[in-house]
């Protein structure tokens, strides 16, 4: 049985020292991916969220994203990706569907902070967030088959449907992808599509697991395909 909590555990464990993500100028070891994600379990267990509670991330890519992604599921709540790309209407109906209670997000949240208990900006409150935390165990009581992501679709003939997807159903995206695309410790993953989506997140488990470091550029100018931002 593989929940979130092993692969970051794993990495942690084999490769302390190797770097996890590099998001512009900053960078983290895997050692300090699990500490961070343990803050952050920490941090959201202090705002009085409890197992299969759903937090949502507004946001382009980057390295608090990896963080959410895998940490959120790892404590035993459930995370829910928000398409960047939707309206506002639409962000309203995942979120209240979801019953969402903590909204992490890089920009104005607007009229959907009223949707929510909760509203942290990243990265500056996030951070601040994780500074003032204790940390806790990844995984604890925590089974494959719980929910881990909540993820909607773009609900182009009607409102959009919330995925659900449990650890084991992720996990074992993740083996096949391990076996579609093997992987090695000495990769680098460009993660241009946008995490919200699966194939953004799809080989994210995968890289981790294998060791491997991540690049999250936010995103592409069109004015120059060459350069990342």
């Amino acid at each position: 049985m593989h929940t979130f909590a092993d692969p970051i555990k794993y990495a942690s464990r084999m490769a302390p020292t190797k770097t996890a993500v590099i998001d512009g100028l900053e960078s983290i070891s895997y050692a300090e991916l699990h500490r961070r994600c343990r803050l952050l379990a920490g941090a959201l267990q202090e705002l009085g969220l409890e197992k299969g509670d759903r937090v949502a991330i507004l946001a382009n890519n980057g390295q608090r994203y990896i963080e959410t992604y895998m940490g959120v599921p790892a404590a035993g709540l459930v995370v829910v990706p928000l398409n960047t790309r939707h309206a506002v209407t639409e962000l309203k109906y995942a979120l209240e569907d979801s019953q969402t209670k903590v909204l992490l997000s890089d920009r104005d949240p607007g009229e959907l902070a009223d949707c929510v208990d909760h509203v942290i900006m990243i990265p500056d409150a996030y951070d601040t967030m994780l500074n003032a935390a204790l940390e806790i165990e990844l995984g604890i009581n925590l089974q494959e088959s719980d929910l881990a992501g909540l993820f909607y679709t773009g609900g182009t003939t009607g409102k959009s449907k919330g995925v659900m997807l449990s650890h084991r159903n992720l996990i074992a995206n993740t083996f096949h992808w391990l076996v579609s695309v093997p992987k090695r410790e000495d990769d680098i993953m460009l993660v241009m599509a946008p995490l919200f989506h699966a194939a953004g997140s799809g080989g994210v488990i995968a890289n981790i697991w294998t060791l491997g470091t991540q690049v999250t550029p936010r995103r592409i100018r069109p004015e120059n395909r060459s350069r990342f931002d």
